[in-house]
């Protein structure tokens, strides 16, 4: 039986204090009014985590204004200095883009409106910026969905695999390629053979599937597909089954992965159509979000970063994590 190499670490509310331009005092947190500057909440994902991060403001008394942004970063960086302008007493932020974010998060800082930022990380060198980070190592969840499909392919040569991303112009997906293809470099015989983005959304996840498919029907296949998200993941097996493709891990079936769990990825690793998911679960960065907002407006000690486990989920652990990830 194949089994997951699990040698990720838990490494939570972990970091190196750095110090921030924008002051606080001890104080209740009752009344205060938070900007949720998100992308589209038509992400199951970005839906729940909006929801949660609401819920548990609401539950000392703080208030959450949203705003949306369909991967714009013009748009979101608007937004910004929209809410600064109408002084919410702190912004909670998932990213764009990486870069193009700055110059908004730079007049942020000069206002004072401490900034926290929410699932996306962005470029290195830009800490002060920023009271925290809140969310999964996204290298490790990479990591996690490569090491799950070497192990379920170990015993293929000369296998093809593509990968099907988030958006490539915001910190998360980048990163998650870069631990994907840091486990598959150490096995020369899967090859990654595409890589396209779908911008988080299942439809053209689809669409991008079954192009993928055709593609390379001619070359007897394509042995995997890295779905970053399960809603990508589940765009892929539905282009699978249009196709007439068959999904599992025997010789001449197609292994999917993925690396952030949802309703789609339960469903499907039951069912034998999918190998994996990860723990990257909404309602626990929603929860752990407002805790470091709750510290730092009580002038508690916040760290530069609150990362979240990261782990593979198949069938041997599922039942760990099904509830968590079931929206």
């Amino acid at each position: 039986m194949r089994t997951i190499k699990r040698c990720m670490p838990a490494v939570l509310l972990a970091a190196s204090m750095l110090s921030v331009n924008v002051g606080a005092s001890a104080e209740s947190v009752e009344g205060k009014r938070l900007a949720n500057l998100t992308l589209p909440t038509s992400n199951p994902f970005l839906a729940k985590l909006t929801e949660t991060i609401q819920a548990e403001a609401k539950q000392h008394g703080m208030e959450v204004a949203v705003f949306s942004s369909p991967y714009d970063a013009a748009l979101q960086s608007q937004q910004i200095n929209d809410a600064i302008s109408q002084s919410f007493d702190a912004l909670l932020i998932t990213a764009a883009s990486e870069r193009a974010i700055i110059p908004a998060l730079m007049a942020a800082n000069r206002a004072n409106i401490p900034v926290f930022l929410v699932n996306s990380p962005i470029a290195d060198g830009n800490e002060e910026l920023y009271v925290t980070y809140i969310g999964e190592n996204h290298g490790d969840l990479g990591r996690a969905a490569g090491g799950a499909l070497v192990e379920a392919l170990e015993d293929r040569k000369g296998a093809k695999v593509a990968a099907i991303t988030g958006s490539l112009a915001e910190g998360v997906a980048p990163r998650r390629m870069a631990g994907f293809k840091e486990v598959l470099d150490k096995h020369p015989e899967i090859e990654l053979v595409a890589t396209e983005d779908a911008k988080w959304d299942t439809a053209t996840s689809e669409r991008i599937a079954g192009q993928l498919f055709a593609r390379f029907a001619p070359q007897g296949g394509l042995d995997g597909i890295y779905g970053m998200a399960d809603n990508i993941a589940h765009g892929a097996i539905m282009a699978a089954n249009a196709a007439n493709i068959p999904l599992g891990i025997e010789d001449g079936q197609t292994v999917v992965v993925s690396s952030n769990c949802m309703r789609f990825g339960i469903d499907h690793i039951r069912a034998g159509a999918q190998y994996s998911t990860a723990t990257q679960m909404p309602t626990r960065t929603g929860k752990a979000t407002i805790d470091a907002v709750v510290a730092y407006f009580q002038d508690n000690d916040v760290p530069k970063e609150t990362v979240l486990e990261a782990v593979a989920i198949t069938k041997e652990n599922l039942d760990d994590f099904a509830e968590a990830c079931t929206f």
